[in-house]
């Protein structure tokens, strides 16, 4: 197959353009400034996809999979700009690059979205799965479910439309909450999470690839959680971490609200990434195309920390 992803120049793009290049597909990697991608058969630089969405060119595209999003937040907090910032570029775009690719003759789109788009949180206890009523809580979560909601009208005979939705993902080059949490690891500090008993759930960023790949070999309309393991606490995690990073526990037990009061201090909202529960159920989208993780947790770990250690 041809396959045109666009971000390919990012986190997840690269992983998924390399995933494609390995199962012997023609990878057509679009960028804004059309930069290399290792294992990319072509470059395709598509400048603002905003100012210019018909800028790809689909001709010969089999599928295309759809990378490319806003994730941060407006920097002077206009909450009704941010909202609208985020439904244009996670929403609008990405259907108006479906409808391009499908009049061009491609068979199928992928949307990379996002458990965002069904809840940010999880209740303690509770998995959230494909079954469930969307209660996205933020802006960012909202216009994914907008789009995946659109894209799923498209969907046709000859023409399927999948929208993947991974939790947080992680992986060599990491940035964010799982970056920061790393670095501590790899330095070995001791933190006070073992009173905490939450939930996540995480995906390693060749699994989401290999699973976009799944996708791509059965096309197949809907949305789908993609998860590569089991919710773990915010402690096993950081166990697991300092174990690749070759020290032992340093995890310490402490009553959750001595935790919790300065964490919030710190953290503000964002303490949440860190204590609280985010847990998710990928299990219909393993049935559906007959698919497992490629790469166990442990061993994901450990690749993410070597290459944090080397970095």
């Amino acid at each position: 197959m041809r396959i045109l992803v666009t971000g390919a120049s990012g986190f997840l793009g690269r992983a998924i353009v390399a995933a494609g290049s390995r199962a012997g597909h023609t990878m057509v990697a679009a960028s804004r400034s059309g930069e290399a991608v290792p294992g990319a058969a072509e470059v395709q630089a598509s400048g603002d996809l905003l100012a210019s969405p018909l800028a790809l060119d689909w001709r010969g595209v089999d599928a295309g999979v759809h990378c490319a999003a806003r994730v941060h937040v407006t920097r002077n907090g206009d909450a009704r700009a941010d909202e609208a910032a985020h439904q244009v570029m996670n929403a609008d775009l990405p259907v108006k690059l479906a409808k391009d690719a499908r009049d061009n003759g491609a068979r199928g789109f992928i949307q990379i979205s996002s458990v965002a788009a069904l809840a940010s949180r999880s209740a303690p206890g509770e998995t959230v799965t494909d079954a469930d009523t969307p209660r996205p809580s933020t802006p960012y979560g909202r216009a994914k479910l907008a789009a995946d909601e659109a894209l799923g009208e498209l969907a046709q005979d000859g023409f399927a439309v999948t929208s993947l939705r991974p939790p947080a993902i992680y992986g060599p080059g990491v940035g964010a909450f799982f970056a920061k949490l790393a670095r501590v690891a790899k330095w070995g500090l001791p933190l006070p999470l073992g009173g905490i008993d939450n939930r996540r759930s995480f995906a390693f960023v060749g699994n989401v690839a290999d699973a976009v790949m799944a996708s791509l070999g059965s096309l197949r309309s809907g949305s789908f959680i993609v998860t590569d393991s089991l919710p773990i606490s915010t402690a096993a995690l950081y166990r697991k971490l300092l174990e690749a990073a070759g020290h032992g526990d340093r995890v310490w037990s402490v009553p959750e609200p001595l935790v919790r009061i300065p964490a919030r201090m710190l953290l503000g909202d964002r303490v949440e990434s860190l204590l609280g529960d985010a847990a998710f159920d990928g299990g219909r989208f393993a049935r559906t195309f007959d698919w497992q993780a490629r790469v166990p947790t442990d061993e994901a770990l450990r690749l993410t920390m070597t290459a944090e250690a080397q970095g």
